[in-house]
C-alpha cells in the first residue's frame, strides 16, 4: 500500500503541469471565439465551423506523436542512446506536418462545394488556407514537448501554452480589428504563436536535451507504428462528437445550444484524465524499461484512481448543482432547463470516459496502442452510436439519446481496455526481458 500512495503523489504532481497545459490548448480556441464574437456574428460562424474542419487534423498529428514519451522514457531505462531521437521526431514532425498541411489546403479549397451560405464558405476557406502552414510548427511544439516529457521535464513546455493564450488573445484583436482583417487576422494570430511556442521550444530543448542531428529510420518507423492507432483513435472519439453536435443541430436552437454548451463542459473536464494518461505513460514506460512490473501496477492503479477521483467530483457537481453550471453559459431559461436534462447523461458518461482514457495512456506505456484503437471503434461507432440513435429517433429521447449512446459506447471501451490491460498484467512474469513480446 505505501508504494501506492507515493505512485499518486509522484503520477498527479508530474500531471499537474500537463494538465495546466492541455487546459491551456482547449483556452486557444475558447479565445478566438470570443474574439471572433465580438467582431461580427459571420465571423463567428466561420470560425467555429473551420475550427471543427481544422480539428481532426490535429488530432492525427497529435496522437502520432503521443508514441513518443513512452518509447522514449523505456529507452533510457534500458540505457540505450536516445541522442538520435530528437532529430528523429523532428524530422516526424516536418512529414506528418506537411502531409496534414497539404490536406488542411486542399480541404479549404473545396469548402465551396460543402454547401454553406456563400459568405460562410468564403471566409471559412480562407481561415484554413491561412491556418494551413501553423500546423507544421504545431507538430514540431508537440515533439519536441514529448521528448522533455519522456525525461519528465513539463514545466516549460506547458508554461508556454499557458503564455501563448493570452499572446493569442492580443494578436487576435489587434490582426482583427486595428488591421480589421476580420477571420484572416484570427488566422494569422494563431499561426504566428504556433509558430512562436515552437521557436521557444526548440530554443530551450536544445539546450536541454543531448541533439544528435542524426536520424533513425527503425525509430521512426516505431513512431509510426505506435502513433497512428492513438492518432486515429483520438480521431474517431473526436469525429463522433462532431456528427452528434450536427445531429443535434438539426433538432432545435435550444437542444442546439444546450449540447454545445454540455460539449465545451465535459471537453473541459475531459482535460484531467486526459493529462493524467499522458502522465502515466511516461511513468510506466519507464518502469517497462526496467521491468519493473510492480511499480507498472502500481501507477496504474493510481491514474486510474486519480481520474475517478476527478470524474467522481465532476459528476457530482453535474447532478447536484447543473442549473447553476449551464447559467454560467447562458441566461436563456429554456437553454437552462434543457441543459440540466443533457447535464444528467454528462455525469453518467464522466466515469466510463476517466476510465477509458487512463487505461488507453497506461497501455501505451507498454507499448499496446492497436488494440485500444479498434475497442474504440467497436464502443463508439459499432455500438454507442447505433444505440444513440435508437434511443434519439426511436424512443423519442432527442438529445439525451444521442448522449445515452456515447456513455454506452464509452462504457464498453472501458470494460474491453480494461480487460486488455488485466490480460497483459497476467503475462508480465513471461517476459522475462523481451519488451517485444508486448508489441
Amino acid at each position: 500500500m505505501p508504494l501506492y500512495f507515493r505512485s499518486l503523489r509522484e503520477v498527479f504532481t508530474f500531471a499537474l503541469p500537463i494538465i495546466a497545459g492541455q487546459l491551456g490548448q482547449m483556452l486557444f480556441g475558447i479565445g478566438d471565439i470570443i474574439v471572433a464574437g465580438h467582431y461580427s456574428t459571420e465571423v463567428l460562424s466561420a470560425l467555429g465551423i473551420a475550427t471543427a474542419i481544422f480539428s481532426p487534423y490535429l488530432l492525427i498529428g497529435t496522437g502520432i506523436t503521443f508514441a513518443i514519451s513512452p518509447l522514449k522514457a523505456r529507452m533510457l531505462a534500458e540505457g540505450e542512446d536516445v541522442g538520435s531521437l530528437p532529430a528523429t521526431s523532428l524530422l516526424l514532425a516536418l512529414i506528418t506536418g506537411t502531409i496534414l498541411m497539404g490536406l488542411i489546403f486542399g480541404t479549404g479549397m473545396c469548402v465551396d462545394h460543402m454547401g454553406f451560405a456563400p459568405g460562410i464558405g468564403k471566409l471559412v476557406s480562407s481561415y484554413l488556407m491561412i491556418s494551413a502552414a501553423s500546423i507544421i510548427p504545431v507538430m514540431i511544439f508537440l515533439v519536441l514537448k514529448e521528448n522533455l516529457q519522456a525525461r519528465e521535464k513539463t514545466l516549460f513546455a506547458n508554461s508556454l501554452i499557458v503564455f501563448f493564450n493570452l499572446f493569442n488573445l492580443v494578436a487576435n484583436v489587434f490582426f482583427m480589428f486595428t488591421w480589421e482583417l476580420g477571420i484572416d487576422g484570427a488566422a494569422l494570430a494563431t499561426a504566428l504563436s504556433r509558430t512562436l511556442m515552437a521557436v521557444f521550444l526548440y530554443i530551450y530543448t536544445a539546450k536541454k536535451l543531448n541533439f544528435k542531428y542524426e536520424i533513425s529510420f527503425q525509430i521512426m518507423a516505431d513512431f509510426y507504428k505506435k502513433g497512428i492507432p492513438i492518432g486515429l483513435n483520438g480521431l474517431l472519439v473526436g469525429l463522433i462528437f462532431s456528427l452528434v453536435t450536427v445531429l443535434v443541430g438539426k433538432m432545435s436552437i435550444v437542444v442546439s445550444a444546450a449540447n454545445n454548451i454540455l460539449i465545451n463542459i465535459t471537453s473541459f473536464t475531459y482535460m484531467v484524465p486526459y493529462a493524467l494518461a499522458s502522465a502515466s505513460s511516461v511513468k510506466i514506460g519507464k518502469e517497462f524499461g526496467n521491468r519493473n512490473f510492480k511499480k507498472i501496477n502500481a501507477y496504474a492503479l493510481a491514474t486510474v484512481s486519480l481520474g475517478l477521483l476527478s470524474a467522481s467530483a465532476m459528476g457530482l457537481l453535474f447532478l447536484v448543482i447543473p442549473g447553476k453550471i449551464i447559467s454560467i453559459a447562458t441566461g436563456d431559461a429554456a437553454v437552462i432547463d434543457y441543459g440540466v436534462t443533457l447535464l444528467f447523461y454528462g455525469a453518467i458518461y464522466q466515469i466510463p470516459d476517466s476510465i477509458q482514457v487512463t487505461l488507453q495512456g497506461c497501455l501505451r506505456g507498454i507499448e499496446i496502442t492497436f488494440k485500444p484503437m479498434v475497442y474504440g471503434f467497436s464502443g463508439i461507432w459499432a455500438l454507442g452510436f447505433p444505440v444513440g440513435c435508437f434511443l434519439a429517433y426511436e424512443k423519442n429521447m432527442g438529445a439525451a439519446g444521442l448522449w445515452m449512446g456515447m456513455a454506452t459506447g464509452l462504457s464498453v471501451m472501458a470494460f474491453l481496455n480494461s480487460f486488455l490491460f488485466i490480460k497483459v498484467v497476467k503475462n508480465f512474469d513471461r517476459i522475462k526481458g523481451k519488451s517485444l513480446i508486448l508489441r
